[in-house]
């Protein structure tokens, strides 16, 4: 029979607490806790929890405790969704990264993401960078609502 081990994990020592995730993202972004799935908390929230996920490294289910008592499905779909992002939109990728060398240079420490962030991207003014990605999130929740009033009116129509 195989012995267990109840050391603490290595990378346990070197996590960096939620707190400090969550506060760096709030000061760059803006509140990450809101009523409910109001934007742009929730944009906030799924970039807090990505970076949990992989610069903390944070099981999705201690994310979620600390989220409200989010459900860890809750957090897997925010960190997919930010996943998504960071492959189609530039600026969220770049936004990402900048908010991960944060991290890292108050914590001293190389944590996940690994080559993904490349060091050689410009600086970017992270406010520009915020209001670029804030307008994209509000043009694509117009126009879902749009499409959404459209389809309702058809039904209604029917």
């Amino acid at each position: 029979m195989a012995a267990t081990s109840f050391a603490p994990h290595p990378s346990a020592a070197r996590r960096i607490p939620l707190a400090d995730i969550d506060a760096a993202v709030s000061a760059r972004l803006g509140a990450t806790r809101g009523l409910g799935n109001s934007q742009p908390a929730c944009f906030n929230r799924q970039v807090a929890m990505y970076l949990a996920k992989h610069v903390g490294n944070w099981s999705t289910k201690s994310i979620g405790r600390y989220y409200d008592g989010r459900d860890h499905s809750t957090v897997c779909y925010g960190i997919q969704r930010i996943e998504a992002l960071r492959e189609s939109d530039a600026n969220v990728d770049a936004l990402v990264c900048n908010l991960r060398r944060h991290l890292l240079q108050e914590h001293d420490g190389d944590h996940g993401l690994g080559g993904r962030c490349n060091p050689e991207l410009p600086a970017l003014d992270i406010e520009n960078l915020a209001d670029r990605i804030a307008e994209r999130v509000d043009a694509r929740l117009e126009e879902r609502i749009r499409l959404c009033m459209k389809e309702g009116g058809k039904q209604d129509a029917v």
